[in-house]
């Protein structure tokens, strides 16, 4: 179970987010706000002209940001930080504002997850220290990389193009 400090930190995020998934808002206030777990959250890191994103390959679900389960007594922000760290070996700040926030069915025996994604910049030049079995790569944004949730990669793109257009 989520502390406190947690699922106030999952409410504000999920306020300033810059996008939410459709029918997400009242997913959240229905069935998430009175039980408040499960809670994942994932990085979107991309280089310095938005045109490249880091993934690492997960077993079962392909190509994703690096990310995981919020573990009680970190806030999302926190556990997306820790995550990164954990799957590719980097340590970076995170946005002020979360890209994404989304409600998803990782398997069909799982709780509906609230999901938050942060994002940042890095070089891909950057030394990367994988987890074993889960190797880290760049990828191009706008490519047709395979991705669990597929209408993500959509999302991350048309993000990626948003911001490198400042």
């Amino acid at each position: 179970m989520h502390d406190k400090l947690g699922i106030e930190a999952a409410i504000h995020d999920v306020s300033i987010a810059h996008v939410a998934e459709e029918g997400l808002l009242t997913w959240f206030r229905s069935e998430w706000l009175p039980d408040p777990r499960p809670l994942a959250a994932d990085v979107w890191v991309f280089s310095p002209d938005f045109q490249r994103l880091l993934v690492v390959q997960h077993r079962w679900r392909g190509l994703v940001p690096p990310g995981g389960r919020v573990e009680p007594g970190e806030t999302p922000r926190e556990g997306a930080i820790r995550e990164l760290a954990e799957e590719t070996g980097i340590e970076l700040l995170m946005a002020d504002r979360p890209a994404f926030a989304a409600v998803r069915s990782y398997r069909s025996d799982w709780s509906a997850t609230l999901n938050l994604s942060y994002w940042t910049i890095a070089e891909p030049s950057t030394e990367l220290l994988p987890e074993d079995g889960q190797p880290a790569r760049w990828v191009d944004v706008c490519s047709d990389w395979r991705t669990f949730h597929k209408p993500d990669a959509t999302v991350i793109a048309r993000f990626a193009g948003q911001q490198s257009t400042y």
